[in-house]
């Protein structure tokens, strides 16, 4: 595949031509109740050529055949020469250099068996239906995928990666006397199936749903709220990493004004596709550059924006890019999209934030968390009351609406408990498409937040 991309490139008229080329090998197994319902396998492979003609725009071709490449080449210089994006391009320097890590695995999840995976899956399921007799449904979704990318530019980069991905997500409903709750619960890794042990997390996932059984609604008012790592790291990604990236079609506006402050000093947010062993994490972005840790905000203020070759060269001087360019799809072109956010930890313990709160709200899982324009929704899947610094009570319907600047500027403390959230999670960009994401953070404390009475 080397030789192709290169040939097929040394024949390029463009100013800057590209070639990335991607094949996914996949496997989906899909348990409800205690038996298989689907299992699915597949093999697909795809790709781009981009163009970029001085002074122009973009060109850009989606392909399947990488026999083709002289042909996807031409059409995609041809597209840039009309305008094809219709904005004059400067795409900022990189530094060039070949790297090739597609030494196979010695955990390559295509070596196990098929009738393996659909046995590990519903043992698991039964292993939750046989948690308690309140249990009254589980659905598991356990994935594999090894994915093999080329990139190759005209400039001279070269990028030869193959990795895997595991992950499994619960669905677990408990039932007693006519109520029914529901519990979600994921798993993600970088690597193969020795990498996952998905017990803890099943029976974690139908303890929720048995607890919130007996979950009283939350009575509406405003309280000191505490949020979980993974609570706080969804909000951080959604509500701010969001908006340091240029604007996506489709999708939110962006980004934050450098130099604005977004909350106080305690205050430190980036995002790191360099982090090791996380599901987004590369060894170069789909245009190949190399990653690296990217500071947003610091101490409260915005002080970065994530960038592509593209955005960093319309930005300006002093703009480079990040390592953040990533397609959504096989043919996808690549846009600036987050990968590993985290919220930089502070001071002390879950314990010292709760211990002077006389009255408050932790929240131990989110379901949702959305911005719409400058407004901040957070459902939670699982609260506790705080109760004279101590944990007390659970609690359902805990929804946290508030403008964005009034959310950020509750926030009083932020624990030292950083931890990466390893669940499945991805992050959605109008028509940029969907890529998985991983999110870190410590325990995290607002004050003030009305719950249950609309925007704060």
């Amino acid at each position: 595949m080397k030789e192709r991309l290169h040939d097929a490139l040394r024949g390029a008229r463009a100013g800057y031509a590209e070639l990335r080329f991607r094949r996914v090998w996949s496997t989906s197994v899909l348990v409800r109740g205690r038996a298989v319902d689907t299992a699915t396998t597949s093999d697909e492979s795809g790709g781009i050529a981009r163009c970029c003609s001085p002074g122009l725009g973009w060109g850009a071709v989606g392909f399947s055949d990488p026999d083709h490449l002289d042909l996807s080449l031409l059409r995609a210089h041809e597209l840039s020469l009309a305008g094809g994006s219709r904005r004059p391009v400067t795409l900022a320097p990189i530094p060039v250099r070949a790297l090739d890590l597609a030494a196979a695995p010695a955990d390559d999840p295509r070596e196990v068996p098929l009738v393996q995976k659909r046995q590990r899956a519903e043992a698991l399921a039964v292993a939750l239906l046989d948690t308690d007799r309140r249990i009254a449904e589980a659905e598991l979704l356990c994935r594999d995928r090894m994915v093999e990318t080329w990139l190759a530019t005209s400039e001279g980069t070269w990028l030869h990666d193959l990795h895997a991905e595991v992950s499994v997500a619960l669905l677990a409903v408990a039932e007693e006397a006519g109520n029914v709750e529901r519990a979600l619960g994921s798993l993600a890794v970088r690597g193969g199936w020795r990498a996952v042990d998905a017990a803890g997390m099943v029976g974690e996932t139908g303890a929720r749903a048995l607890e919130l059984l007996h979950a009283t609604p939350v009575r509406p008012g405003r309280y000191t709220v505490v949020l979980d790592p993974a609570a706080a790291g969804a909000l951080m990604h959604r509500a701010v990493a969001h908006l340091a990236r240029p604007a996506l079609p489709g999708a939110d506006p962006g980004p934050l004004p450098i130099g604005a402050r977004l909350g106080p000093e305690c205050l430190t947010l980036g995002d790191d596709p360099s982090a090791e062993g996380l599901r987004a994490s590369a060894p170069g972005d789909d245009e190949g550059t190399t990653p690296r840790r990217s500071l947003i905000v610091q101490n409260g203020v915005v002080v970065g924006h994530l960038h592509t070759r593209e955005t960093a060269g319309a930005a300006g001087a002093g703009q480079a890019p990040t390592g953040h360019a990533r397609a959504a799809t096989l043919r996808g072109t690549p846009y600036p999209r987050t990968t590993n956010t985290y919220l930089a930890q502070g001071k002390g313990s879950l314990d010292d934030l709760l211990h002077d709160i006389p009255l408050g709200i932790y929240v131990a899982d989110v379901l949702s968390c959305e911005l719409a324009g400058d407004s901040v929704s957070l459902g939670a899947g699982m609260a506790r009351m705080i109760r004279n610094g101590n944990l007390a009570e659970p609690v359902k319907g805990v929804r946290i609406d508030a403008g964005l600047l009034s959310l950020l500027g509750r926030v009083d403390a932020v624990a030292g408990d950083f931890t990466w959230d390893t669940r499945c999670t991805y992050c959605r960009d109008g028509s940029a498409g969907v890529v998985p994401i991983t999110t870190g953070a410590p325990h995290l404390r607002l004050v003030d937040l009305a719950i249950g009475e609309g925007i704060a």
